[in-house]
């Protein structure tokens, strides 16, 4: 027995206080506040909160949601591993669960500054667009430098393959959210008459866009979560880079779709509120985020295809070796 109780302990009441709290934030605005915003009434659910565009309703949604979903499994190792003193492996899948938000806490600051800056720092006359990015990018840095110190201590010399299916698994998790709240989404719009027509069908797109790269980002990640890793590395690794890939397309065909509209006022950023009906986008609202959907996809997918290229190159090498 490695790990003393004072571990478990603490693994299951981390894991506990996130699936309460995410899950309270998650289930509020994916159950209510999402679906609802392309609906006939886009401020029932939030006129006693605050006004927000459509993307950062979907941010709190998909993060609640995915981070209650990720510490739900993570809370089931860690009650199994307080029930059984004397096994470690419990243990060690809640604490890597713990790993795996950590760095998607992280990355989701990263995006934050680099990104979604818009939603946060852009919307007002009054707003500091550079405390918001310069706040967010600190933020990541310490998630990633948090994380990464209990990450050596857990896996430095060992087997290093559970690590790397919870980060495909805590992906996949990501990606299901995100295609299930846009499929929402997409849903009420479509089938909302209060918007004009040219304007809900442009929102489809962008819905449709952000439905398909994630769903089929899902499935790839959920094939390469499934495989277990019993054959190796190659399967997973290029399943989890397809699904790479895939987010990048998307985010690169996001981000031509809202330069092509910037004149019809196509831009989920933004939201302005006149009565009961939703006008989106603005006469200022720029090239940053549509430019920085090419780049942030330019990136995802090179990281894509470098994955790919890493796991067949490594199976060939085991092959040789063999």
């Amino acid at each position: 027995m490695k790990y003393a109780n004072t571990s478990r302990t603490l693994s299951f009441l981390a894991h506990a206080l996130i699936v309460l709290a995410f899950g309270a934030l998650g289930l509020y605005f994916g159950a209510f506040v999402v679906p609802e915003y392309f609906g006939t009434d886009p401020t029932y659910f939030t006129k006693n909160l605050f006004s927000g565009a459509y993307l950062l309703y979907l941010e709190l949604a998909v993060a609640g949601l995915s981070f209650a979903t990720i510490s739900g499994y993570g809370l089931f190792y860690a009650i199994k591993g307080l029930m059984n003193p004397r096994d470690d492996e419990p243990v060690v899948k809640a604490l890597t669960t713990l790993i795996v938000e950590g760095w998607a806490a992280g990355i989701f600051f990263l995006l934050q500054a680099v990104l979604f800056f818009d939603l946060t720092g852009n919307n007002g006359a009054d707003s500091n667009l550079v405390f918001v990015i310069v706040m967010s990018l600190l933020l990541a840095i310490l998630f990633l430098i948090a994380t990464n110190i209990p990450m050596v201590k857990l896996y430095d010399g060992k087997d290093q393959k559970p690590l790397l299916r919870g980060f495909i698994g805590g992906a996949m998790v990501f990606t299901g959210v995100i295609a299930l709240e846009a499929g929402l989404s997409l849903i009420v719009n479509a089938t909302n008459t209060s918007l004009n027509a040219w304007k809900q069908g442009e929102i489809n797109f962008l819905l449709l866009t952000m439905t398909l790269s994630s769903l089929v980002a899902f499935v790839l990640l959920l094939l390469a979560w499934l495989s277990k890793f019993k054959n190796g590395t190659k399967v997973p690794g290029l399943m989890a880079g397809g699904a790479a890939i895939a987010i990048a397309i998307g985010l690169i065909v996001y981000g031509v779709l809202t330069i092509v509209w910037r004149d019809n006022g196509i831009h989920l950023n933004y939201a302005l509120e006149e009565g009961k009906t939703y006008i989106f986008g603005g006469k200022n609202w720029g090239f940053g985020f549509p430019i920085m959907n090419l780049v942030v996809g330019a990136v995802t997918g090179a990281f894509g295809g470098y994955i790919m290229i890493a796991a067949t190159k490594s199976s060939t090498e085991v092959a040789k070796r063999a």
